[in-house]
């Protein structure tokens, strides 16, 4: 009788002790981290192109809350610094707030050109007209709500505009 008691008291004590040890390993100490987020914004030409895209421009995000700026430039002409333009405000109603400008050289042909504008970045620096300047926070939700536009002209100093694009919450 005792074997038998035994017996029952082994089978209800490792039942209680697996249904613990699976309690306990059900618990992920670890979770899986959430997928980067990210945005692409297109650029379109003007004049005769100002209906093709001829550009874009993608920010995403790291994991420890910085951001990456990347445009992706289609159309350009070899050997030219083109010049670009990060500026507040849309392109419809710019402001003089210039956030970030840049210049990317031209390789001609169907070869994209890659321009870093931001890498691992939290806050950027406002440049005001007359000099001023100010920080400001620039994480993934902070950048996706800016009112922003991209410009890149044909060079430092043409008129002519290759590609221009709204940033932010414009799009």
């Amino acid at each position: 009788m005792f074997q038998r008691n035994a017996l029952k008291l082994g089978v209800v004590a490792a039942t209680v002790l697996g249904i613990a040890l699976t309690a306990c390993n059900s618990k992920d100490d670890n979770p899986t981290p959430a997928p980067p987020r990210s945005a692409t914004y297109k650029l379109r030409g003007t004049g005769t192109d100002a209906t093709r895209q001829t550009g874009a421009v993608t920010i995403t995000e790291n994991s420890d809350s910085s951001v990456n700026v990347i445009l992706t430039l289609g159309k350009h002409v070899k050997d030219t610094l083109h010049q670009v333009y990060f500026i507040s405000g849309n392109y419809a109603t710019p402001t003089t707030d210039t956030l970030q400008s840049a210049e990317a050289k031209g390789t001609g042909g169907s070869s994209v050109v890659t321009v870093e504008l931001f890498k691992n970045v939290k806050t950027i620096k406002l440049r005001q007209a007359a000099g001023a300047s100010k920080d400001i926070a620039f994480k993934y939700n902070d950048a996706t709500k800016l009112l922003a536009h991209i410009k890149v002209k044909h060079s430092k100093f043409s008129a002519d505009t290759l590609a221009i694009g709204n940033f932010g919450k414009e799009n």
